[in-house]
């Protein structure tokens, strides 16, 4: 009689209105994926093959498949909440053992660590004290609560306009308290190892320009031979020159050419000009002051040269004037109002070319034009000196007024937690009362090849199969895996009217088995009753 198989389709439309209950019942609960039952029709087995004419028995649950469909992302009020946007699941240990799930309702336990509701541990990359992600094997993810260490400046980044227009200061000597020994002043605050904060404070003193050459030159006649004329340069004799005969003559070109050969000798000099067209003009590019840059000479013996020679000074150049520049800027600071490193000593001399752009300081050691670097002391048990590298070199010397571009320095004051936040990529930053920001961790994923395979467990968790196939684990947002969106979690993917749908279907099915059985019956009544 065909009872098995009414029998059966009993017993398959019951399991489908369980799977289906089930998901009803989970409509909303987070991170659940819903499951369809799947069925395999059912025939006996013959020991000499099947034929044409063979009827099945019936039907049976062959698989209830869970389907890993995205479900609705929903925002929360909760930093901690999390939506994974794409493939992939969180990774939670408890105690070594590793389970897997698309709930992201975390919150922080006694000890700091991420965990579900369970108490289950959120697992990623941790970061070392620099808050650098080290990626090695993951594991539990925990927020420390201790302060952020202060850290010394140790690098600042000025970025000014320094007016071209303006002249130097009325007050030759420089002070932090007399306006008239400079022109601007800005300043910033700067952090010692302790994290205690001090105010450094720059001036800005333009520097005179150098002044042409002047004075005319009269080629010096000689009474006799071997009568001599020397040239002097700030001191050094730059060329000498002795009679031929009587009448001999020093011409201008004699020394413009001497002059030329000095400072081709003396690398720490430069010229421009001559002394034929009456523009000479030399530089000591170590920034010493020539006072007297050209002097003439003349021999002491009888019948030595007779003339004017070179009369007057070429050029007086202040000290600390840059090289090959038009303009020059003497920059002084002042920690706390203390001059450093000494009172009337510039930290360094900003020079800029005719087109406003910075020419010194120049390149040195491990510095790049426009640094220079700054010894600071300190007190209140910090360390001192404090060593700082100071860099101008987005500062520029246009024709329109003083003005601060740009101002920033690495070092900051000791910090508290003061909340955090979640990347994309699974990065946790953590933010501290003293505005730093410091990466904690690093959130990874796992995914597989065959998500149906894992293994409910309940409690929204799934555990690895031999059919699941091996985790794939890495950050969020890398290959096949999903982003991670912060302050939001992930609905239940279970569609309520499909569902309601397939119930009276289900109902139907149940139905039509019930009454297959229920004629069977009378079908067996008949042949009962036959006489």
């Amino acid at each position: 009689m065909g009872f098995q198989q009414g029998l059966s389709g009993l017993n398959a439309s019951s399991k489908q209105l369980e799977v289906i209950g089930n998901n009803v019942a989970n409509a909303s609960t987070v991170g659940f994926k819903q499951s369809t039952a799947e069925f395999a029709d059912v025939y006996a087995a013959s020991l000499n093959g099947g034929g044409g004419s063979q009827i099945g028995i019936g039907t049976k649950v062959a698989a209830v498949a869970q389907q890993f469909a995205q479900g609705n992302i929903t925002t929360t009020s909760n930093t901690l909440d999390m939506a994974i946007n794409g493939a992939g699941f969180f990774r939670m240990d408890n105690n070594g053992t590793v389970y897997y799930s698309r709930n992201g309702q975390f919150q922080l336990d006694a000890n700091g660590y991420i965990t579900n509701a369970q108490g289950y541990k959120l697992t990623g990359y941790l970061a070392n004290a620099a808050g650098n992600i080290v990626a090695a094997s993951p594991a539990p993810i925990q927020v420390p609560t201790a302060n952020l260490n202060p850290s010394a400046t140790s690098s600042s980044s000025i970025g000014l306009n320094l007016d071209s227009r303006m002249a130097g200061p009325t007050t030759a000597t420089f002070s932090p308290t007399d306006s008239t020994s400079f022109n601007n002043s800005t300043s910033m605050t700067i952090y010692d190892s302790l994290g205690n904060a001090h105010v450094a404070t720059m001036y800005f003193a333009k520097m005179t320009a150098q002044t042409p050459a002047s004075g005319t030159y009269t080629a010096p006649v000689a009474s006799a031979a071997n009568q001599t004329f020397n040239l002097t340069v700030n001191g050094i004799t730059a060329a000498s020159f002795t009679s031929a005969a009587a009448n001999d003559t020093v011409t201008a070109a004699q020394v413009d050419a001497a002059l030329a050969n000095f400072v081709a000798a003396n690398p720490t000099y430069t010229i421009t000009g001559s002394v034929a067209a009456g523009t000479l003009q030399i530089k000591n590019t170590t920034g010493a002051t020539i006072t007297t840059a050209l002097t003439s000479t003349y021999g002491t013996t009888a019948g030595s040269f007779a003339g004017a020679g070179f009369i007057g000074t070429t050029s007086t150049i202040p000290a600390g004037m840059p090289a090959n520049t038009t303009s020059a800027w003497q920059t002084y600071m002042t920690v706390d109002g203390s001059i450093v490193p000494a009172a009337n000593t510039p930290i360094t001399t900003l020079g800029f070319d005719s087109n406003g752009v910075m020419t010194a300081p120049t390149a040195s050691g491990a510095l790049t034009l426009g640094q220079v670097s700054v010894s600071v002391p300190l007190v209140n048990g910090a360390t001192s000196p404090q060593l700082m590298t100071m860099d101008f070199s987005k500062t520029t010397q246009y024709g329109a007024n003083f003005g601060v571009n740009s101002m920033n320095q690495n070092g900051y004051t000791s910090g508290q937690l003061s909340g955090f936040s979640t990347a994309a990529d699974g990065t946790i930053q953590g933010r501290y009362s003293n505005g730093q920001t410091k990466s904690l961790g690093q959130i990874v994923l796992a995914n597989f090849s065959n998500p149906q395979g894992l293994q409910p467990q309940g409690n929204n968790l799934w555990v690895e199969t031999a059919t699941s196939g091996v985790p794939l684990v890495s950050t969020a947002g890398s290959g096949s895996l999903g982003v991670i969106q912060s302050s939001a979690v992930e609905d239940s993917n279970v569609d309520l009217t499909a569902e309601l749908v397939n119930m009276i279907t289900a109902q139907r099915v149940y139905q039509a088995n019930a009454q297959s059985i229920k004629t069977e019956d009378a079908v067996l009544q008949t042949l009962v009753n036959l006489r």
